[in-house]
């Protein structure tokens, strides 16, 4: 469960980084943004994320 908190605490962190990005006028902030959302449609349909699998390894579960 700490694995996928933290996971989910740094896809939060990467959309407000690219949001913050984009709206101060750096158009490859939408980049990031668009990375995040479609690595999110990716986990769902295969059932796998790189940061999830990464983050379950730190934490051990």
């Amino acid at each position: 469960m700490k694995a996928l908190r933290a996971q989910r605490i740094l896809m939060g962190l990467i959309l407000l980084a690219g949001l913050l990005l984009y709206r101060s006028g750096h158009g490859w902030g939408e980049y990031i943004i668009w990375f995040v959302a479609l690595m999110s449609i990716f986990s769902a349909i295969i059932n796998f994320c790189p940061s999830e699998w990464f983050f379950r390894k730190i934490f051990k579960e």
